[in-house]
């Protein structure tokens, strides 16, 4: 059973994906881990309990039914792009702005990507031409009436 606390710490963890800190800051009294990396293996072991990750799951689930009821249709690509852009020149902490930089880069080669999925949808009909109409039939009796 979950806490209070930890339930506000894994919000927390939802809206940062700092596990680190939202373990640190879930625990009733200070830890006494000095080593980042054994915390970091304490926050994930901790994320991978059965109780958390069910609640974890039913933050995100209702956090996107709530996203989807906001807006019925979804945002466009230009739109995600210009606030990305926007929340990548406000946030200060380095690894969360990487994460934002990568995922709008990601945003963007889809762009690219479905570019040229138009062009690969485009049929082509080539019609047959007689002499009368092929440029290179007319450039020749051009040339020989001169």
């Amino acid at each position: 059973m979950l806490t209070e606390r930890e339930r506000f710490c894994l919000s927390g963890y939802v809206l940062t994906k700092d596990a680190d800190m939202a373990y640190r800051l879930s625990r009733p009294r200070p830890t006494q881990v000095t080593d980042e990396d054994v915390l970091h293996k304490m926050a994930l072991r901790w994320l991978r309990k059965k109780e958390v990750k069910a609640y974890l799951d039913e933050v995100f689930a209702a956090s996107f039914s709530h996203a989807i009821e906001e807006s019925p249709n979804f945002r466009k690509k230009e739109d995600v792009v210009a606030e990305l852009n926007q929340l990548a020149t406000s946030v200060k902490e380095p690894k969360l702005k990487a994460e934002i930089l990568l995922k709008l880069a990601d945003l963007q080669q889809m762009k690219k990507e479905e570019n040229k999925k138009e062009d690969t949808e485009t049929i082509h009909y080539y019609l047959p031409l007689t002499c009368n109409n092929c440029e290179l039939y007319q450039k020749q009796q051009k040339q020989q009436q001169l």
